[in-house]
């Protein structure tokens, strides 16, 4: 009788574990803590989620410094391909889910390195709104049925914010671009950098830059440059163009909250900077389709509306993403609209704005003279590197070296940019048969 109790105690112990292990992802960490369950007798064989792991990786140029690391991220991968098949099983989601760049992040990691607009909405009570009317809807109001900004030259092409969680200069960013080629029909592609890379201590840098953004964006605005006419191709930054203004806006205002049909008249007539919720694991790992997945309104992620449509019976956004083509549609998602709650959905209609302009760009400057200094500096008479760079000494294959560094940092970059810590380095020096001039 011991026996026998012993051994239905031992069963359920065994269904318990087996219960535990079989889970797919809502939360991973080094323990393999998830939350979903689902049933594994029926999926695939470890063989064959490494193939696809391998796979992935070898697409999307992964790799990792310890087998340690690979083993988690395989691990993580792997529930991550359970839950999307999940859902992709289920034939009456309007929308699928796909092993994009994020497969071997947690739902954790993604939402820390890719979303963070850290809940604008209430930030924006601390400032001077442009509140307008000029896009409520009215009595007699008629708007087209489909548009898309993209198809009339309006749109630049998609980009990456890597994991900067610069989100806010792309989609602000992007409904500048928007608004000039409307205007002037000229598409310039601005330099989101030239924002990010702006100086701030005190205040967190999300908050900080919203602030300002939404306060003065005109102004920000001013400060943008195009980098391919800042750097000749010597490296040397051009001096002449360096205060240019390449493109002026009048100001901004904001769409009516919470109101989907001014949001869409707003859209009508220009592509329109929105905060959404991005942090659900549906859309982590969005891939096409009208996206109608759960979210809230918990706003952390900043995107561009550039249109609107419908399909079969279902209306939907269309919205440019900063994070790269692989992503979602070609770097966009089709989000589900004319919902039943008055945010949208995933709060799409809770904080939209749009950058005004009604004339033409100040003149571009013409380029700088020809300098007649050498793009070099010499580090011996065996070395040297291009004016941008500093002569460094490195150890380097058991030896001591010269090799070109960044110079030094200037008072106004940030200690912690991204950016710049990305610069830092070091390439070994030109090696010359004769000196070459210092000056």
């Amino acid at each position: 009788m011991k026996l026998h109790s012993m051994t239905i105690l031992l069963f359920y112990v065994l269904i318990v574990v087996s219960s535990a292990m079989d889970m797919s992802i809502i939360g991973y960490d080094d323990t393999h803590t998830t939350t979903t369950s689902a049933s594994s007798s029926s999926w695939r064989t470890n063989d064959e989620v490494s193939a696809m792991y391998l796979s992935w990786r070898v697409k999307h140029g992964k790799l990792y410094n310890t087998l340690r690391e690979k083993a988690k991220r395989f691990e993580i991968f792997k529930d991550n391909l359970k839950y999307i098949e999940q859902h992709n099983s289920k034939h009456h989601k309007s929308y699928k889910l796909g092993l994009n760049k994020f497969a071997d992040m947690s739902a954790q990691e993604y939402r820390l390195l890719f979303t963070g607009a850290k809940k604008i909405n209430s930030k924006r009570k601390l400032i001077n709104n442009v509140k307008s009317d000029h896009y409520s809807v009215h009595l007699g109001d008629v708007m087209p049925n489909f548009v898309d900004w993209r198809t009339k030259g309006a749109v630049a092409a998609v980009k990456d914010q890597g994991r900067c969680g610069s989100c806010w200069a792309f989609s602000t960013i992007g409904s500048v671009e928007a608004i000039n080629q409307i205007v002037t029909g000229d598409l310039i592609t601005l330099s989101e950098q030239e924002l990010i890379v702006i100086h701030l201590t005190t205040m967190d840098v999300m908050e900080a830059i919203w602030i300002m953004l939404l306060n003065s964006l005109s102004r920000m605005v001013e400060l943008i440059q195009i980098k391919i006419i800042l750097t000749r191709k010597d490296g040397i930054c051009d001096k002449n163009r360096k205060n240019a203004k390449v493109v002026s806006i009048d100001g901004y205002e904001d769409v009516p909250v919470n109101d989907e049909l001014a949001l869409q008249k707003a859209v009508a007539n220009q592509p329109i900077t929105v905060s959404i919720e991005a942090s659900s694991l549906d859309f982590q790992f969005y891939d096409s389709g009208i996206f109608s997945g759960s979210c809230g309104t918990d706003l952390d992620h900043g995107v561009v509306v550039v249109g609107y449509g419908t399909e079969d019976g279902k209306d939907y956004w269309i919205v440019r993403n900063s994070w790269g083509v692989e992503w979602g549609e070609q770097g966009y998602i089709r989000i589900e609209r004319n919902i039943k709650e008055k945010e949208g959905k995933c709060g799409i209609a809770m904080e939209a704005f749009y950058p005004t302009k009604k004339g033409l760009n100040p003149p571009r400057p013409s380029p700088s003279p020809p300098t007649s200094i050498t793009p070099y500096t010499g580090c011996d008479q065996h070395c040297s590197c291009p004016l941008s760079r500093t002569c460094c000494c490195v150890y380097h294959n058991s030896r001591f070296v010269w090799a070109c560094c960044p110079r030094r940092r200037t008072s106004s970059q940030s200690k912690n940019s991204m950016i710049e810590m990305n610069t830092l380095k070091h390439v070994l020096a030109t090696r010359t048969n004769t000196k070459r001039d210092s000056a």
